[in-house]
């Protein structure tokens, strides 16, 4: 069975990229897919050498080509300073049996947030949430398209991947100590995220969408939501279709980021381009990947654009990872990666993890993909290459 793992740089470039590629190989891991730019983050590293914990601002983790980018331009971290932890790594790789993928998150990204706030998706309200930056900006478009030429062309990558790059949901997946005491539930945490920015605005006016009535029915429903005036378990699909103006506005973005994925797939070749398909929080059992219109995203464009998709499927029922990946089968023609969180709060013993992977793999994936490498203890490591010897 062909697996791969996800790793952070620092993890490889602190136990010595060589000795990780060999170790990897012996566990039966063909594939790295390697973080090149990243959200903000905190990891704890069970079996760094050097660090046991790593904090970074969202950042790159390679030297950009700045001639490439206009508004907007990668935040090289700060750590790594003016080395090249990716550039280290693929050259230590080179000739390695084990391939490498680019791991890219170009959209997710408080740092930029904060410095370009007109770049940023907005709330119905007009907040900028900072943490995601807006595929309808020509601005983040152009950054986009600039990042993902820089990661494809300047490394030896067979693929890249990519997390977020779309309108991303609701409240986000995290930026700091999070207040928030109000349950909105699915149609609250929707309307919440839905980006109301001067460019979603223009494309949806453009369509013949009523804009201000769909902005004033969102700021209303969050509104008596916030009251306790709306059910926190309101139907999403029953509650659009009473505001056909807010499912009209909605469903307008599709089209802009289909149009965007395609110049990234453009820009990516001849390498392949991947795709991951997320829903929910961690564990987060309630929304499978029919849900992914809430990113914005149009599976059966999505389906033509890219080489292959990577369901994350983060749960402890092995029934759920087992209805992620046939859904996302059924609903996309394309190669299907079952990615598995290998440790906690997901599993627990070897057991769980094998049966993790022989559900996904009855359940028609084509690959795996494991979290994570630096963040797993040994023994989760050695779990993974014991029950992918066992299953060979």
């Amino acid at each position: 069975m062909n697996a791969s793992i996800w790793a952070h740089p620092w993890d490889l470039v602190d136990e010595g990229p060589e000795a990780v590629a060999e170790r990897l190989d012996d566990l039966g891991i063909d594939t790295v897919n390697l973080a090149t730019t990243m959200h903000s983050v905190q990891t704890l590293n069970p079996h760094n050498p050097e660090r046991k914990t790593f904090f970074a601002d969202a950042s790159a983790y390679f030297q950009p080509d700045e001639s490439r980018y206009g508004e907007l331009t990668p935040d090289v971290n700060e750590t790594m300073g003016e080395a090249d932890w990716v550039g280290e790594i693929t050259d230590a790789f080179a000739g390695s049996p084990v391939a490498l993928r680019s791991w890219t998150v170009p959209f997710h990204s408080s740092k930029q947030g904060r410095n370009h706030p007109d770049a940023t998706m907005r709330s119905p309200f007009g907040d900028s949430l900072v943490w995601g930056l807006c595929p309808s900006n020509p601005d983040v478009q152009e950054y986009g398209r600039a990042l993902a030429a820089d990661v494809a062309d300047a490394r030896d990558f067979e693929a890249v991947e990519m997390e977020l790059a779309d309108y991303q949901y609701g409240t986000g997946y995290g930026w700091h100590h999070q207040e928030f005491f109000t349950e909105l539930g699915p149609l609250g945490e929707f309307l919440f995220g839905l980006c109301f920015c001067e460019h979603c605005r223009a494309n949806a006016t453009d369509a013949g969408v009523d804009v201000d009535a769909a902005r004033e029915s969102a700021q209303d429903a969050l509104d008596a939501r916030f009251d306790g005036d709306l059910a926190a378990d309101t139907d999403v699909g029953g509650w659009l279709a009473e505001h056909p103006a807010v499912r009209d506005y909605a469903h307008v973005r599709r089209e802009t980021l289909s149009e965007l994925l395609e110049d990234f797939a453009d820009e990516i070749a001849p390498a392949d381009f991947t795709y991951y398909l997320k829903m929910g929080g961690l564990g987060d059992d309630r929304m499978g990947i029919e849900h992914s219109w809430k990113h914005g995203l149009d599976l059966d464009a999505l389906s033509g654009i890219v080489d292959g998709v990577t369901v994350l499927a983060y749960h402890e029922d092995p029934t759920v990872v087992r209805d992620d990946v046939r859904a996302t089968r059924t609903m996309l023609d394309v190669p299907v990666t079952a990615g598995i969180l290998a440790g906690h709060p997901i599993l627990d013993s070897k057991a769980r993890l094998r049966s993790q992977i022989e559900t996904a793999v009855d359940a028609g994936a084509d690959r795996l993909s494991f979290y994570g490498y630096g963040v797993l203890p040994e023994r989760n490591l050695e779990w993974i290459g014991d029950v992918l010897d066992a299953i060979e």
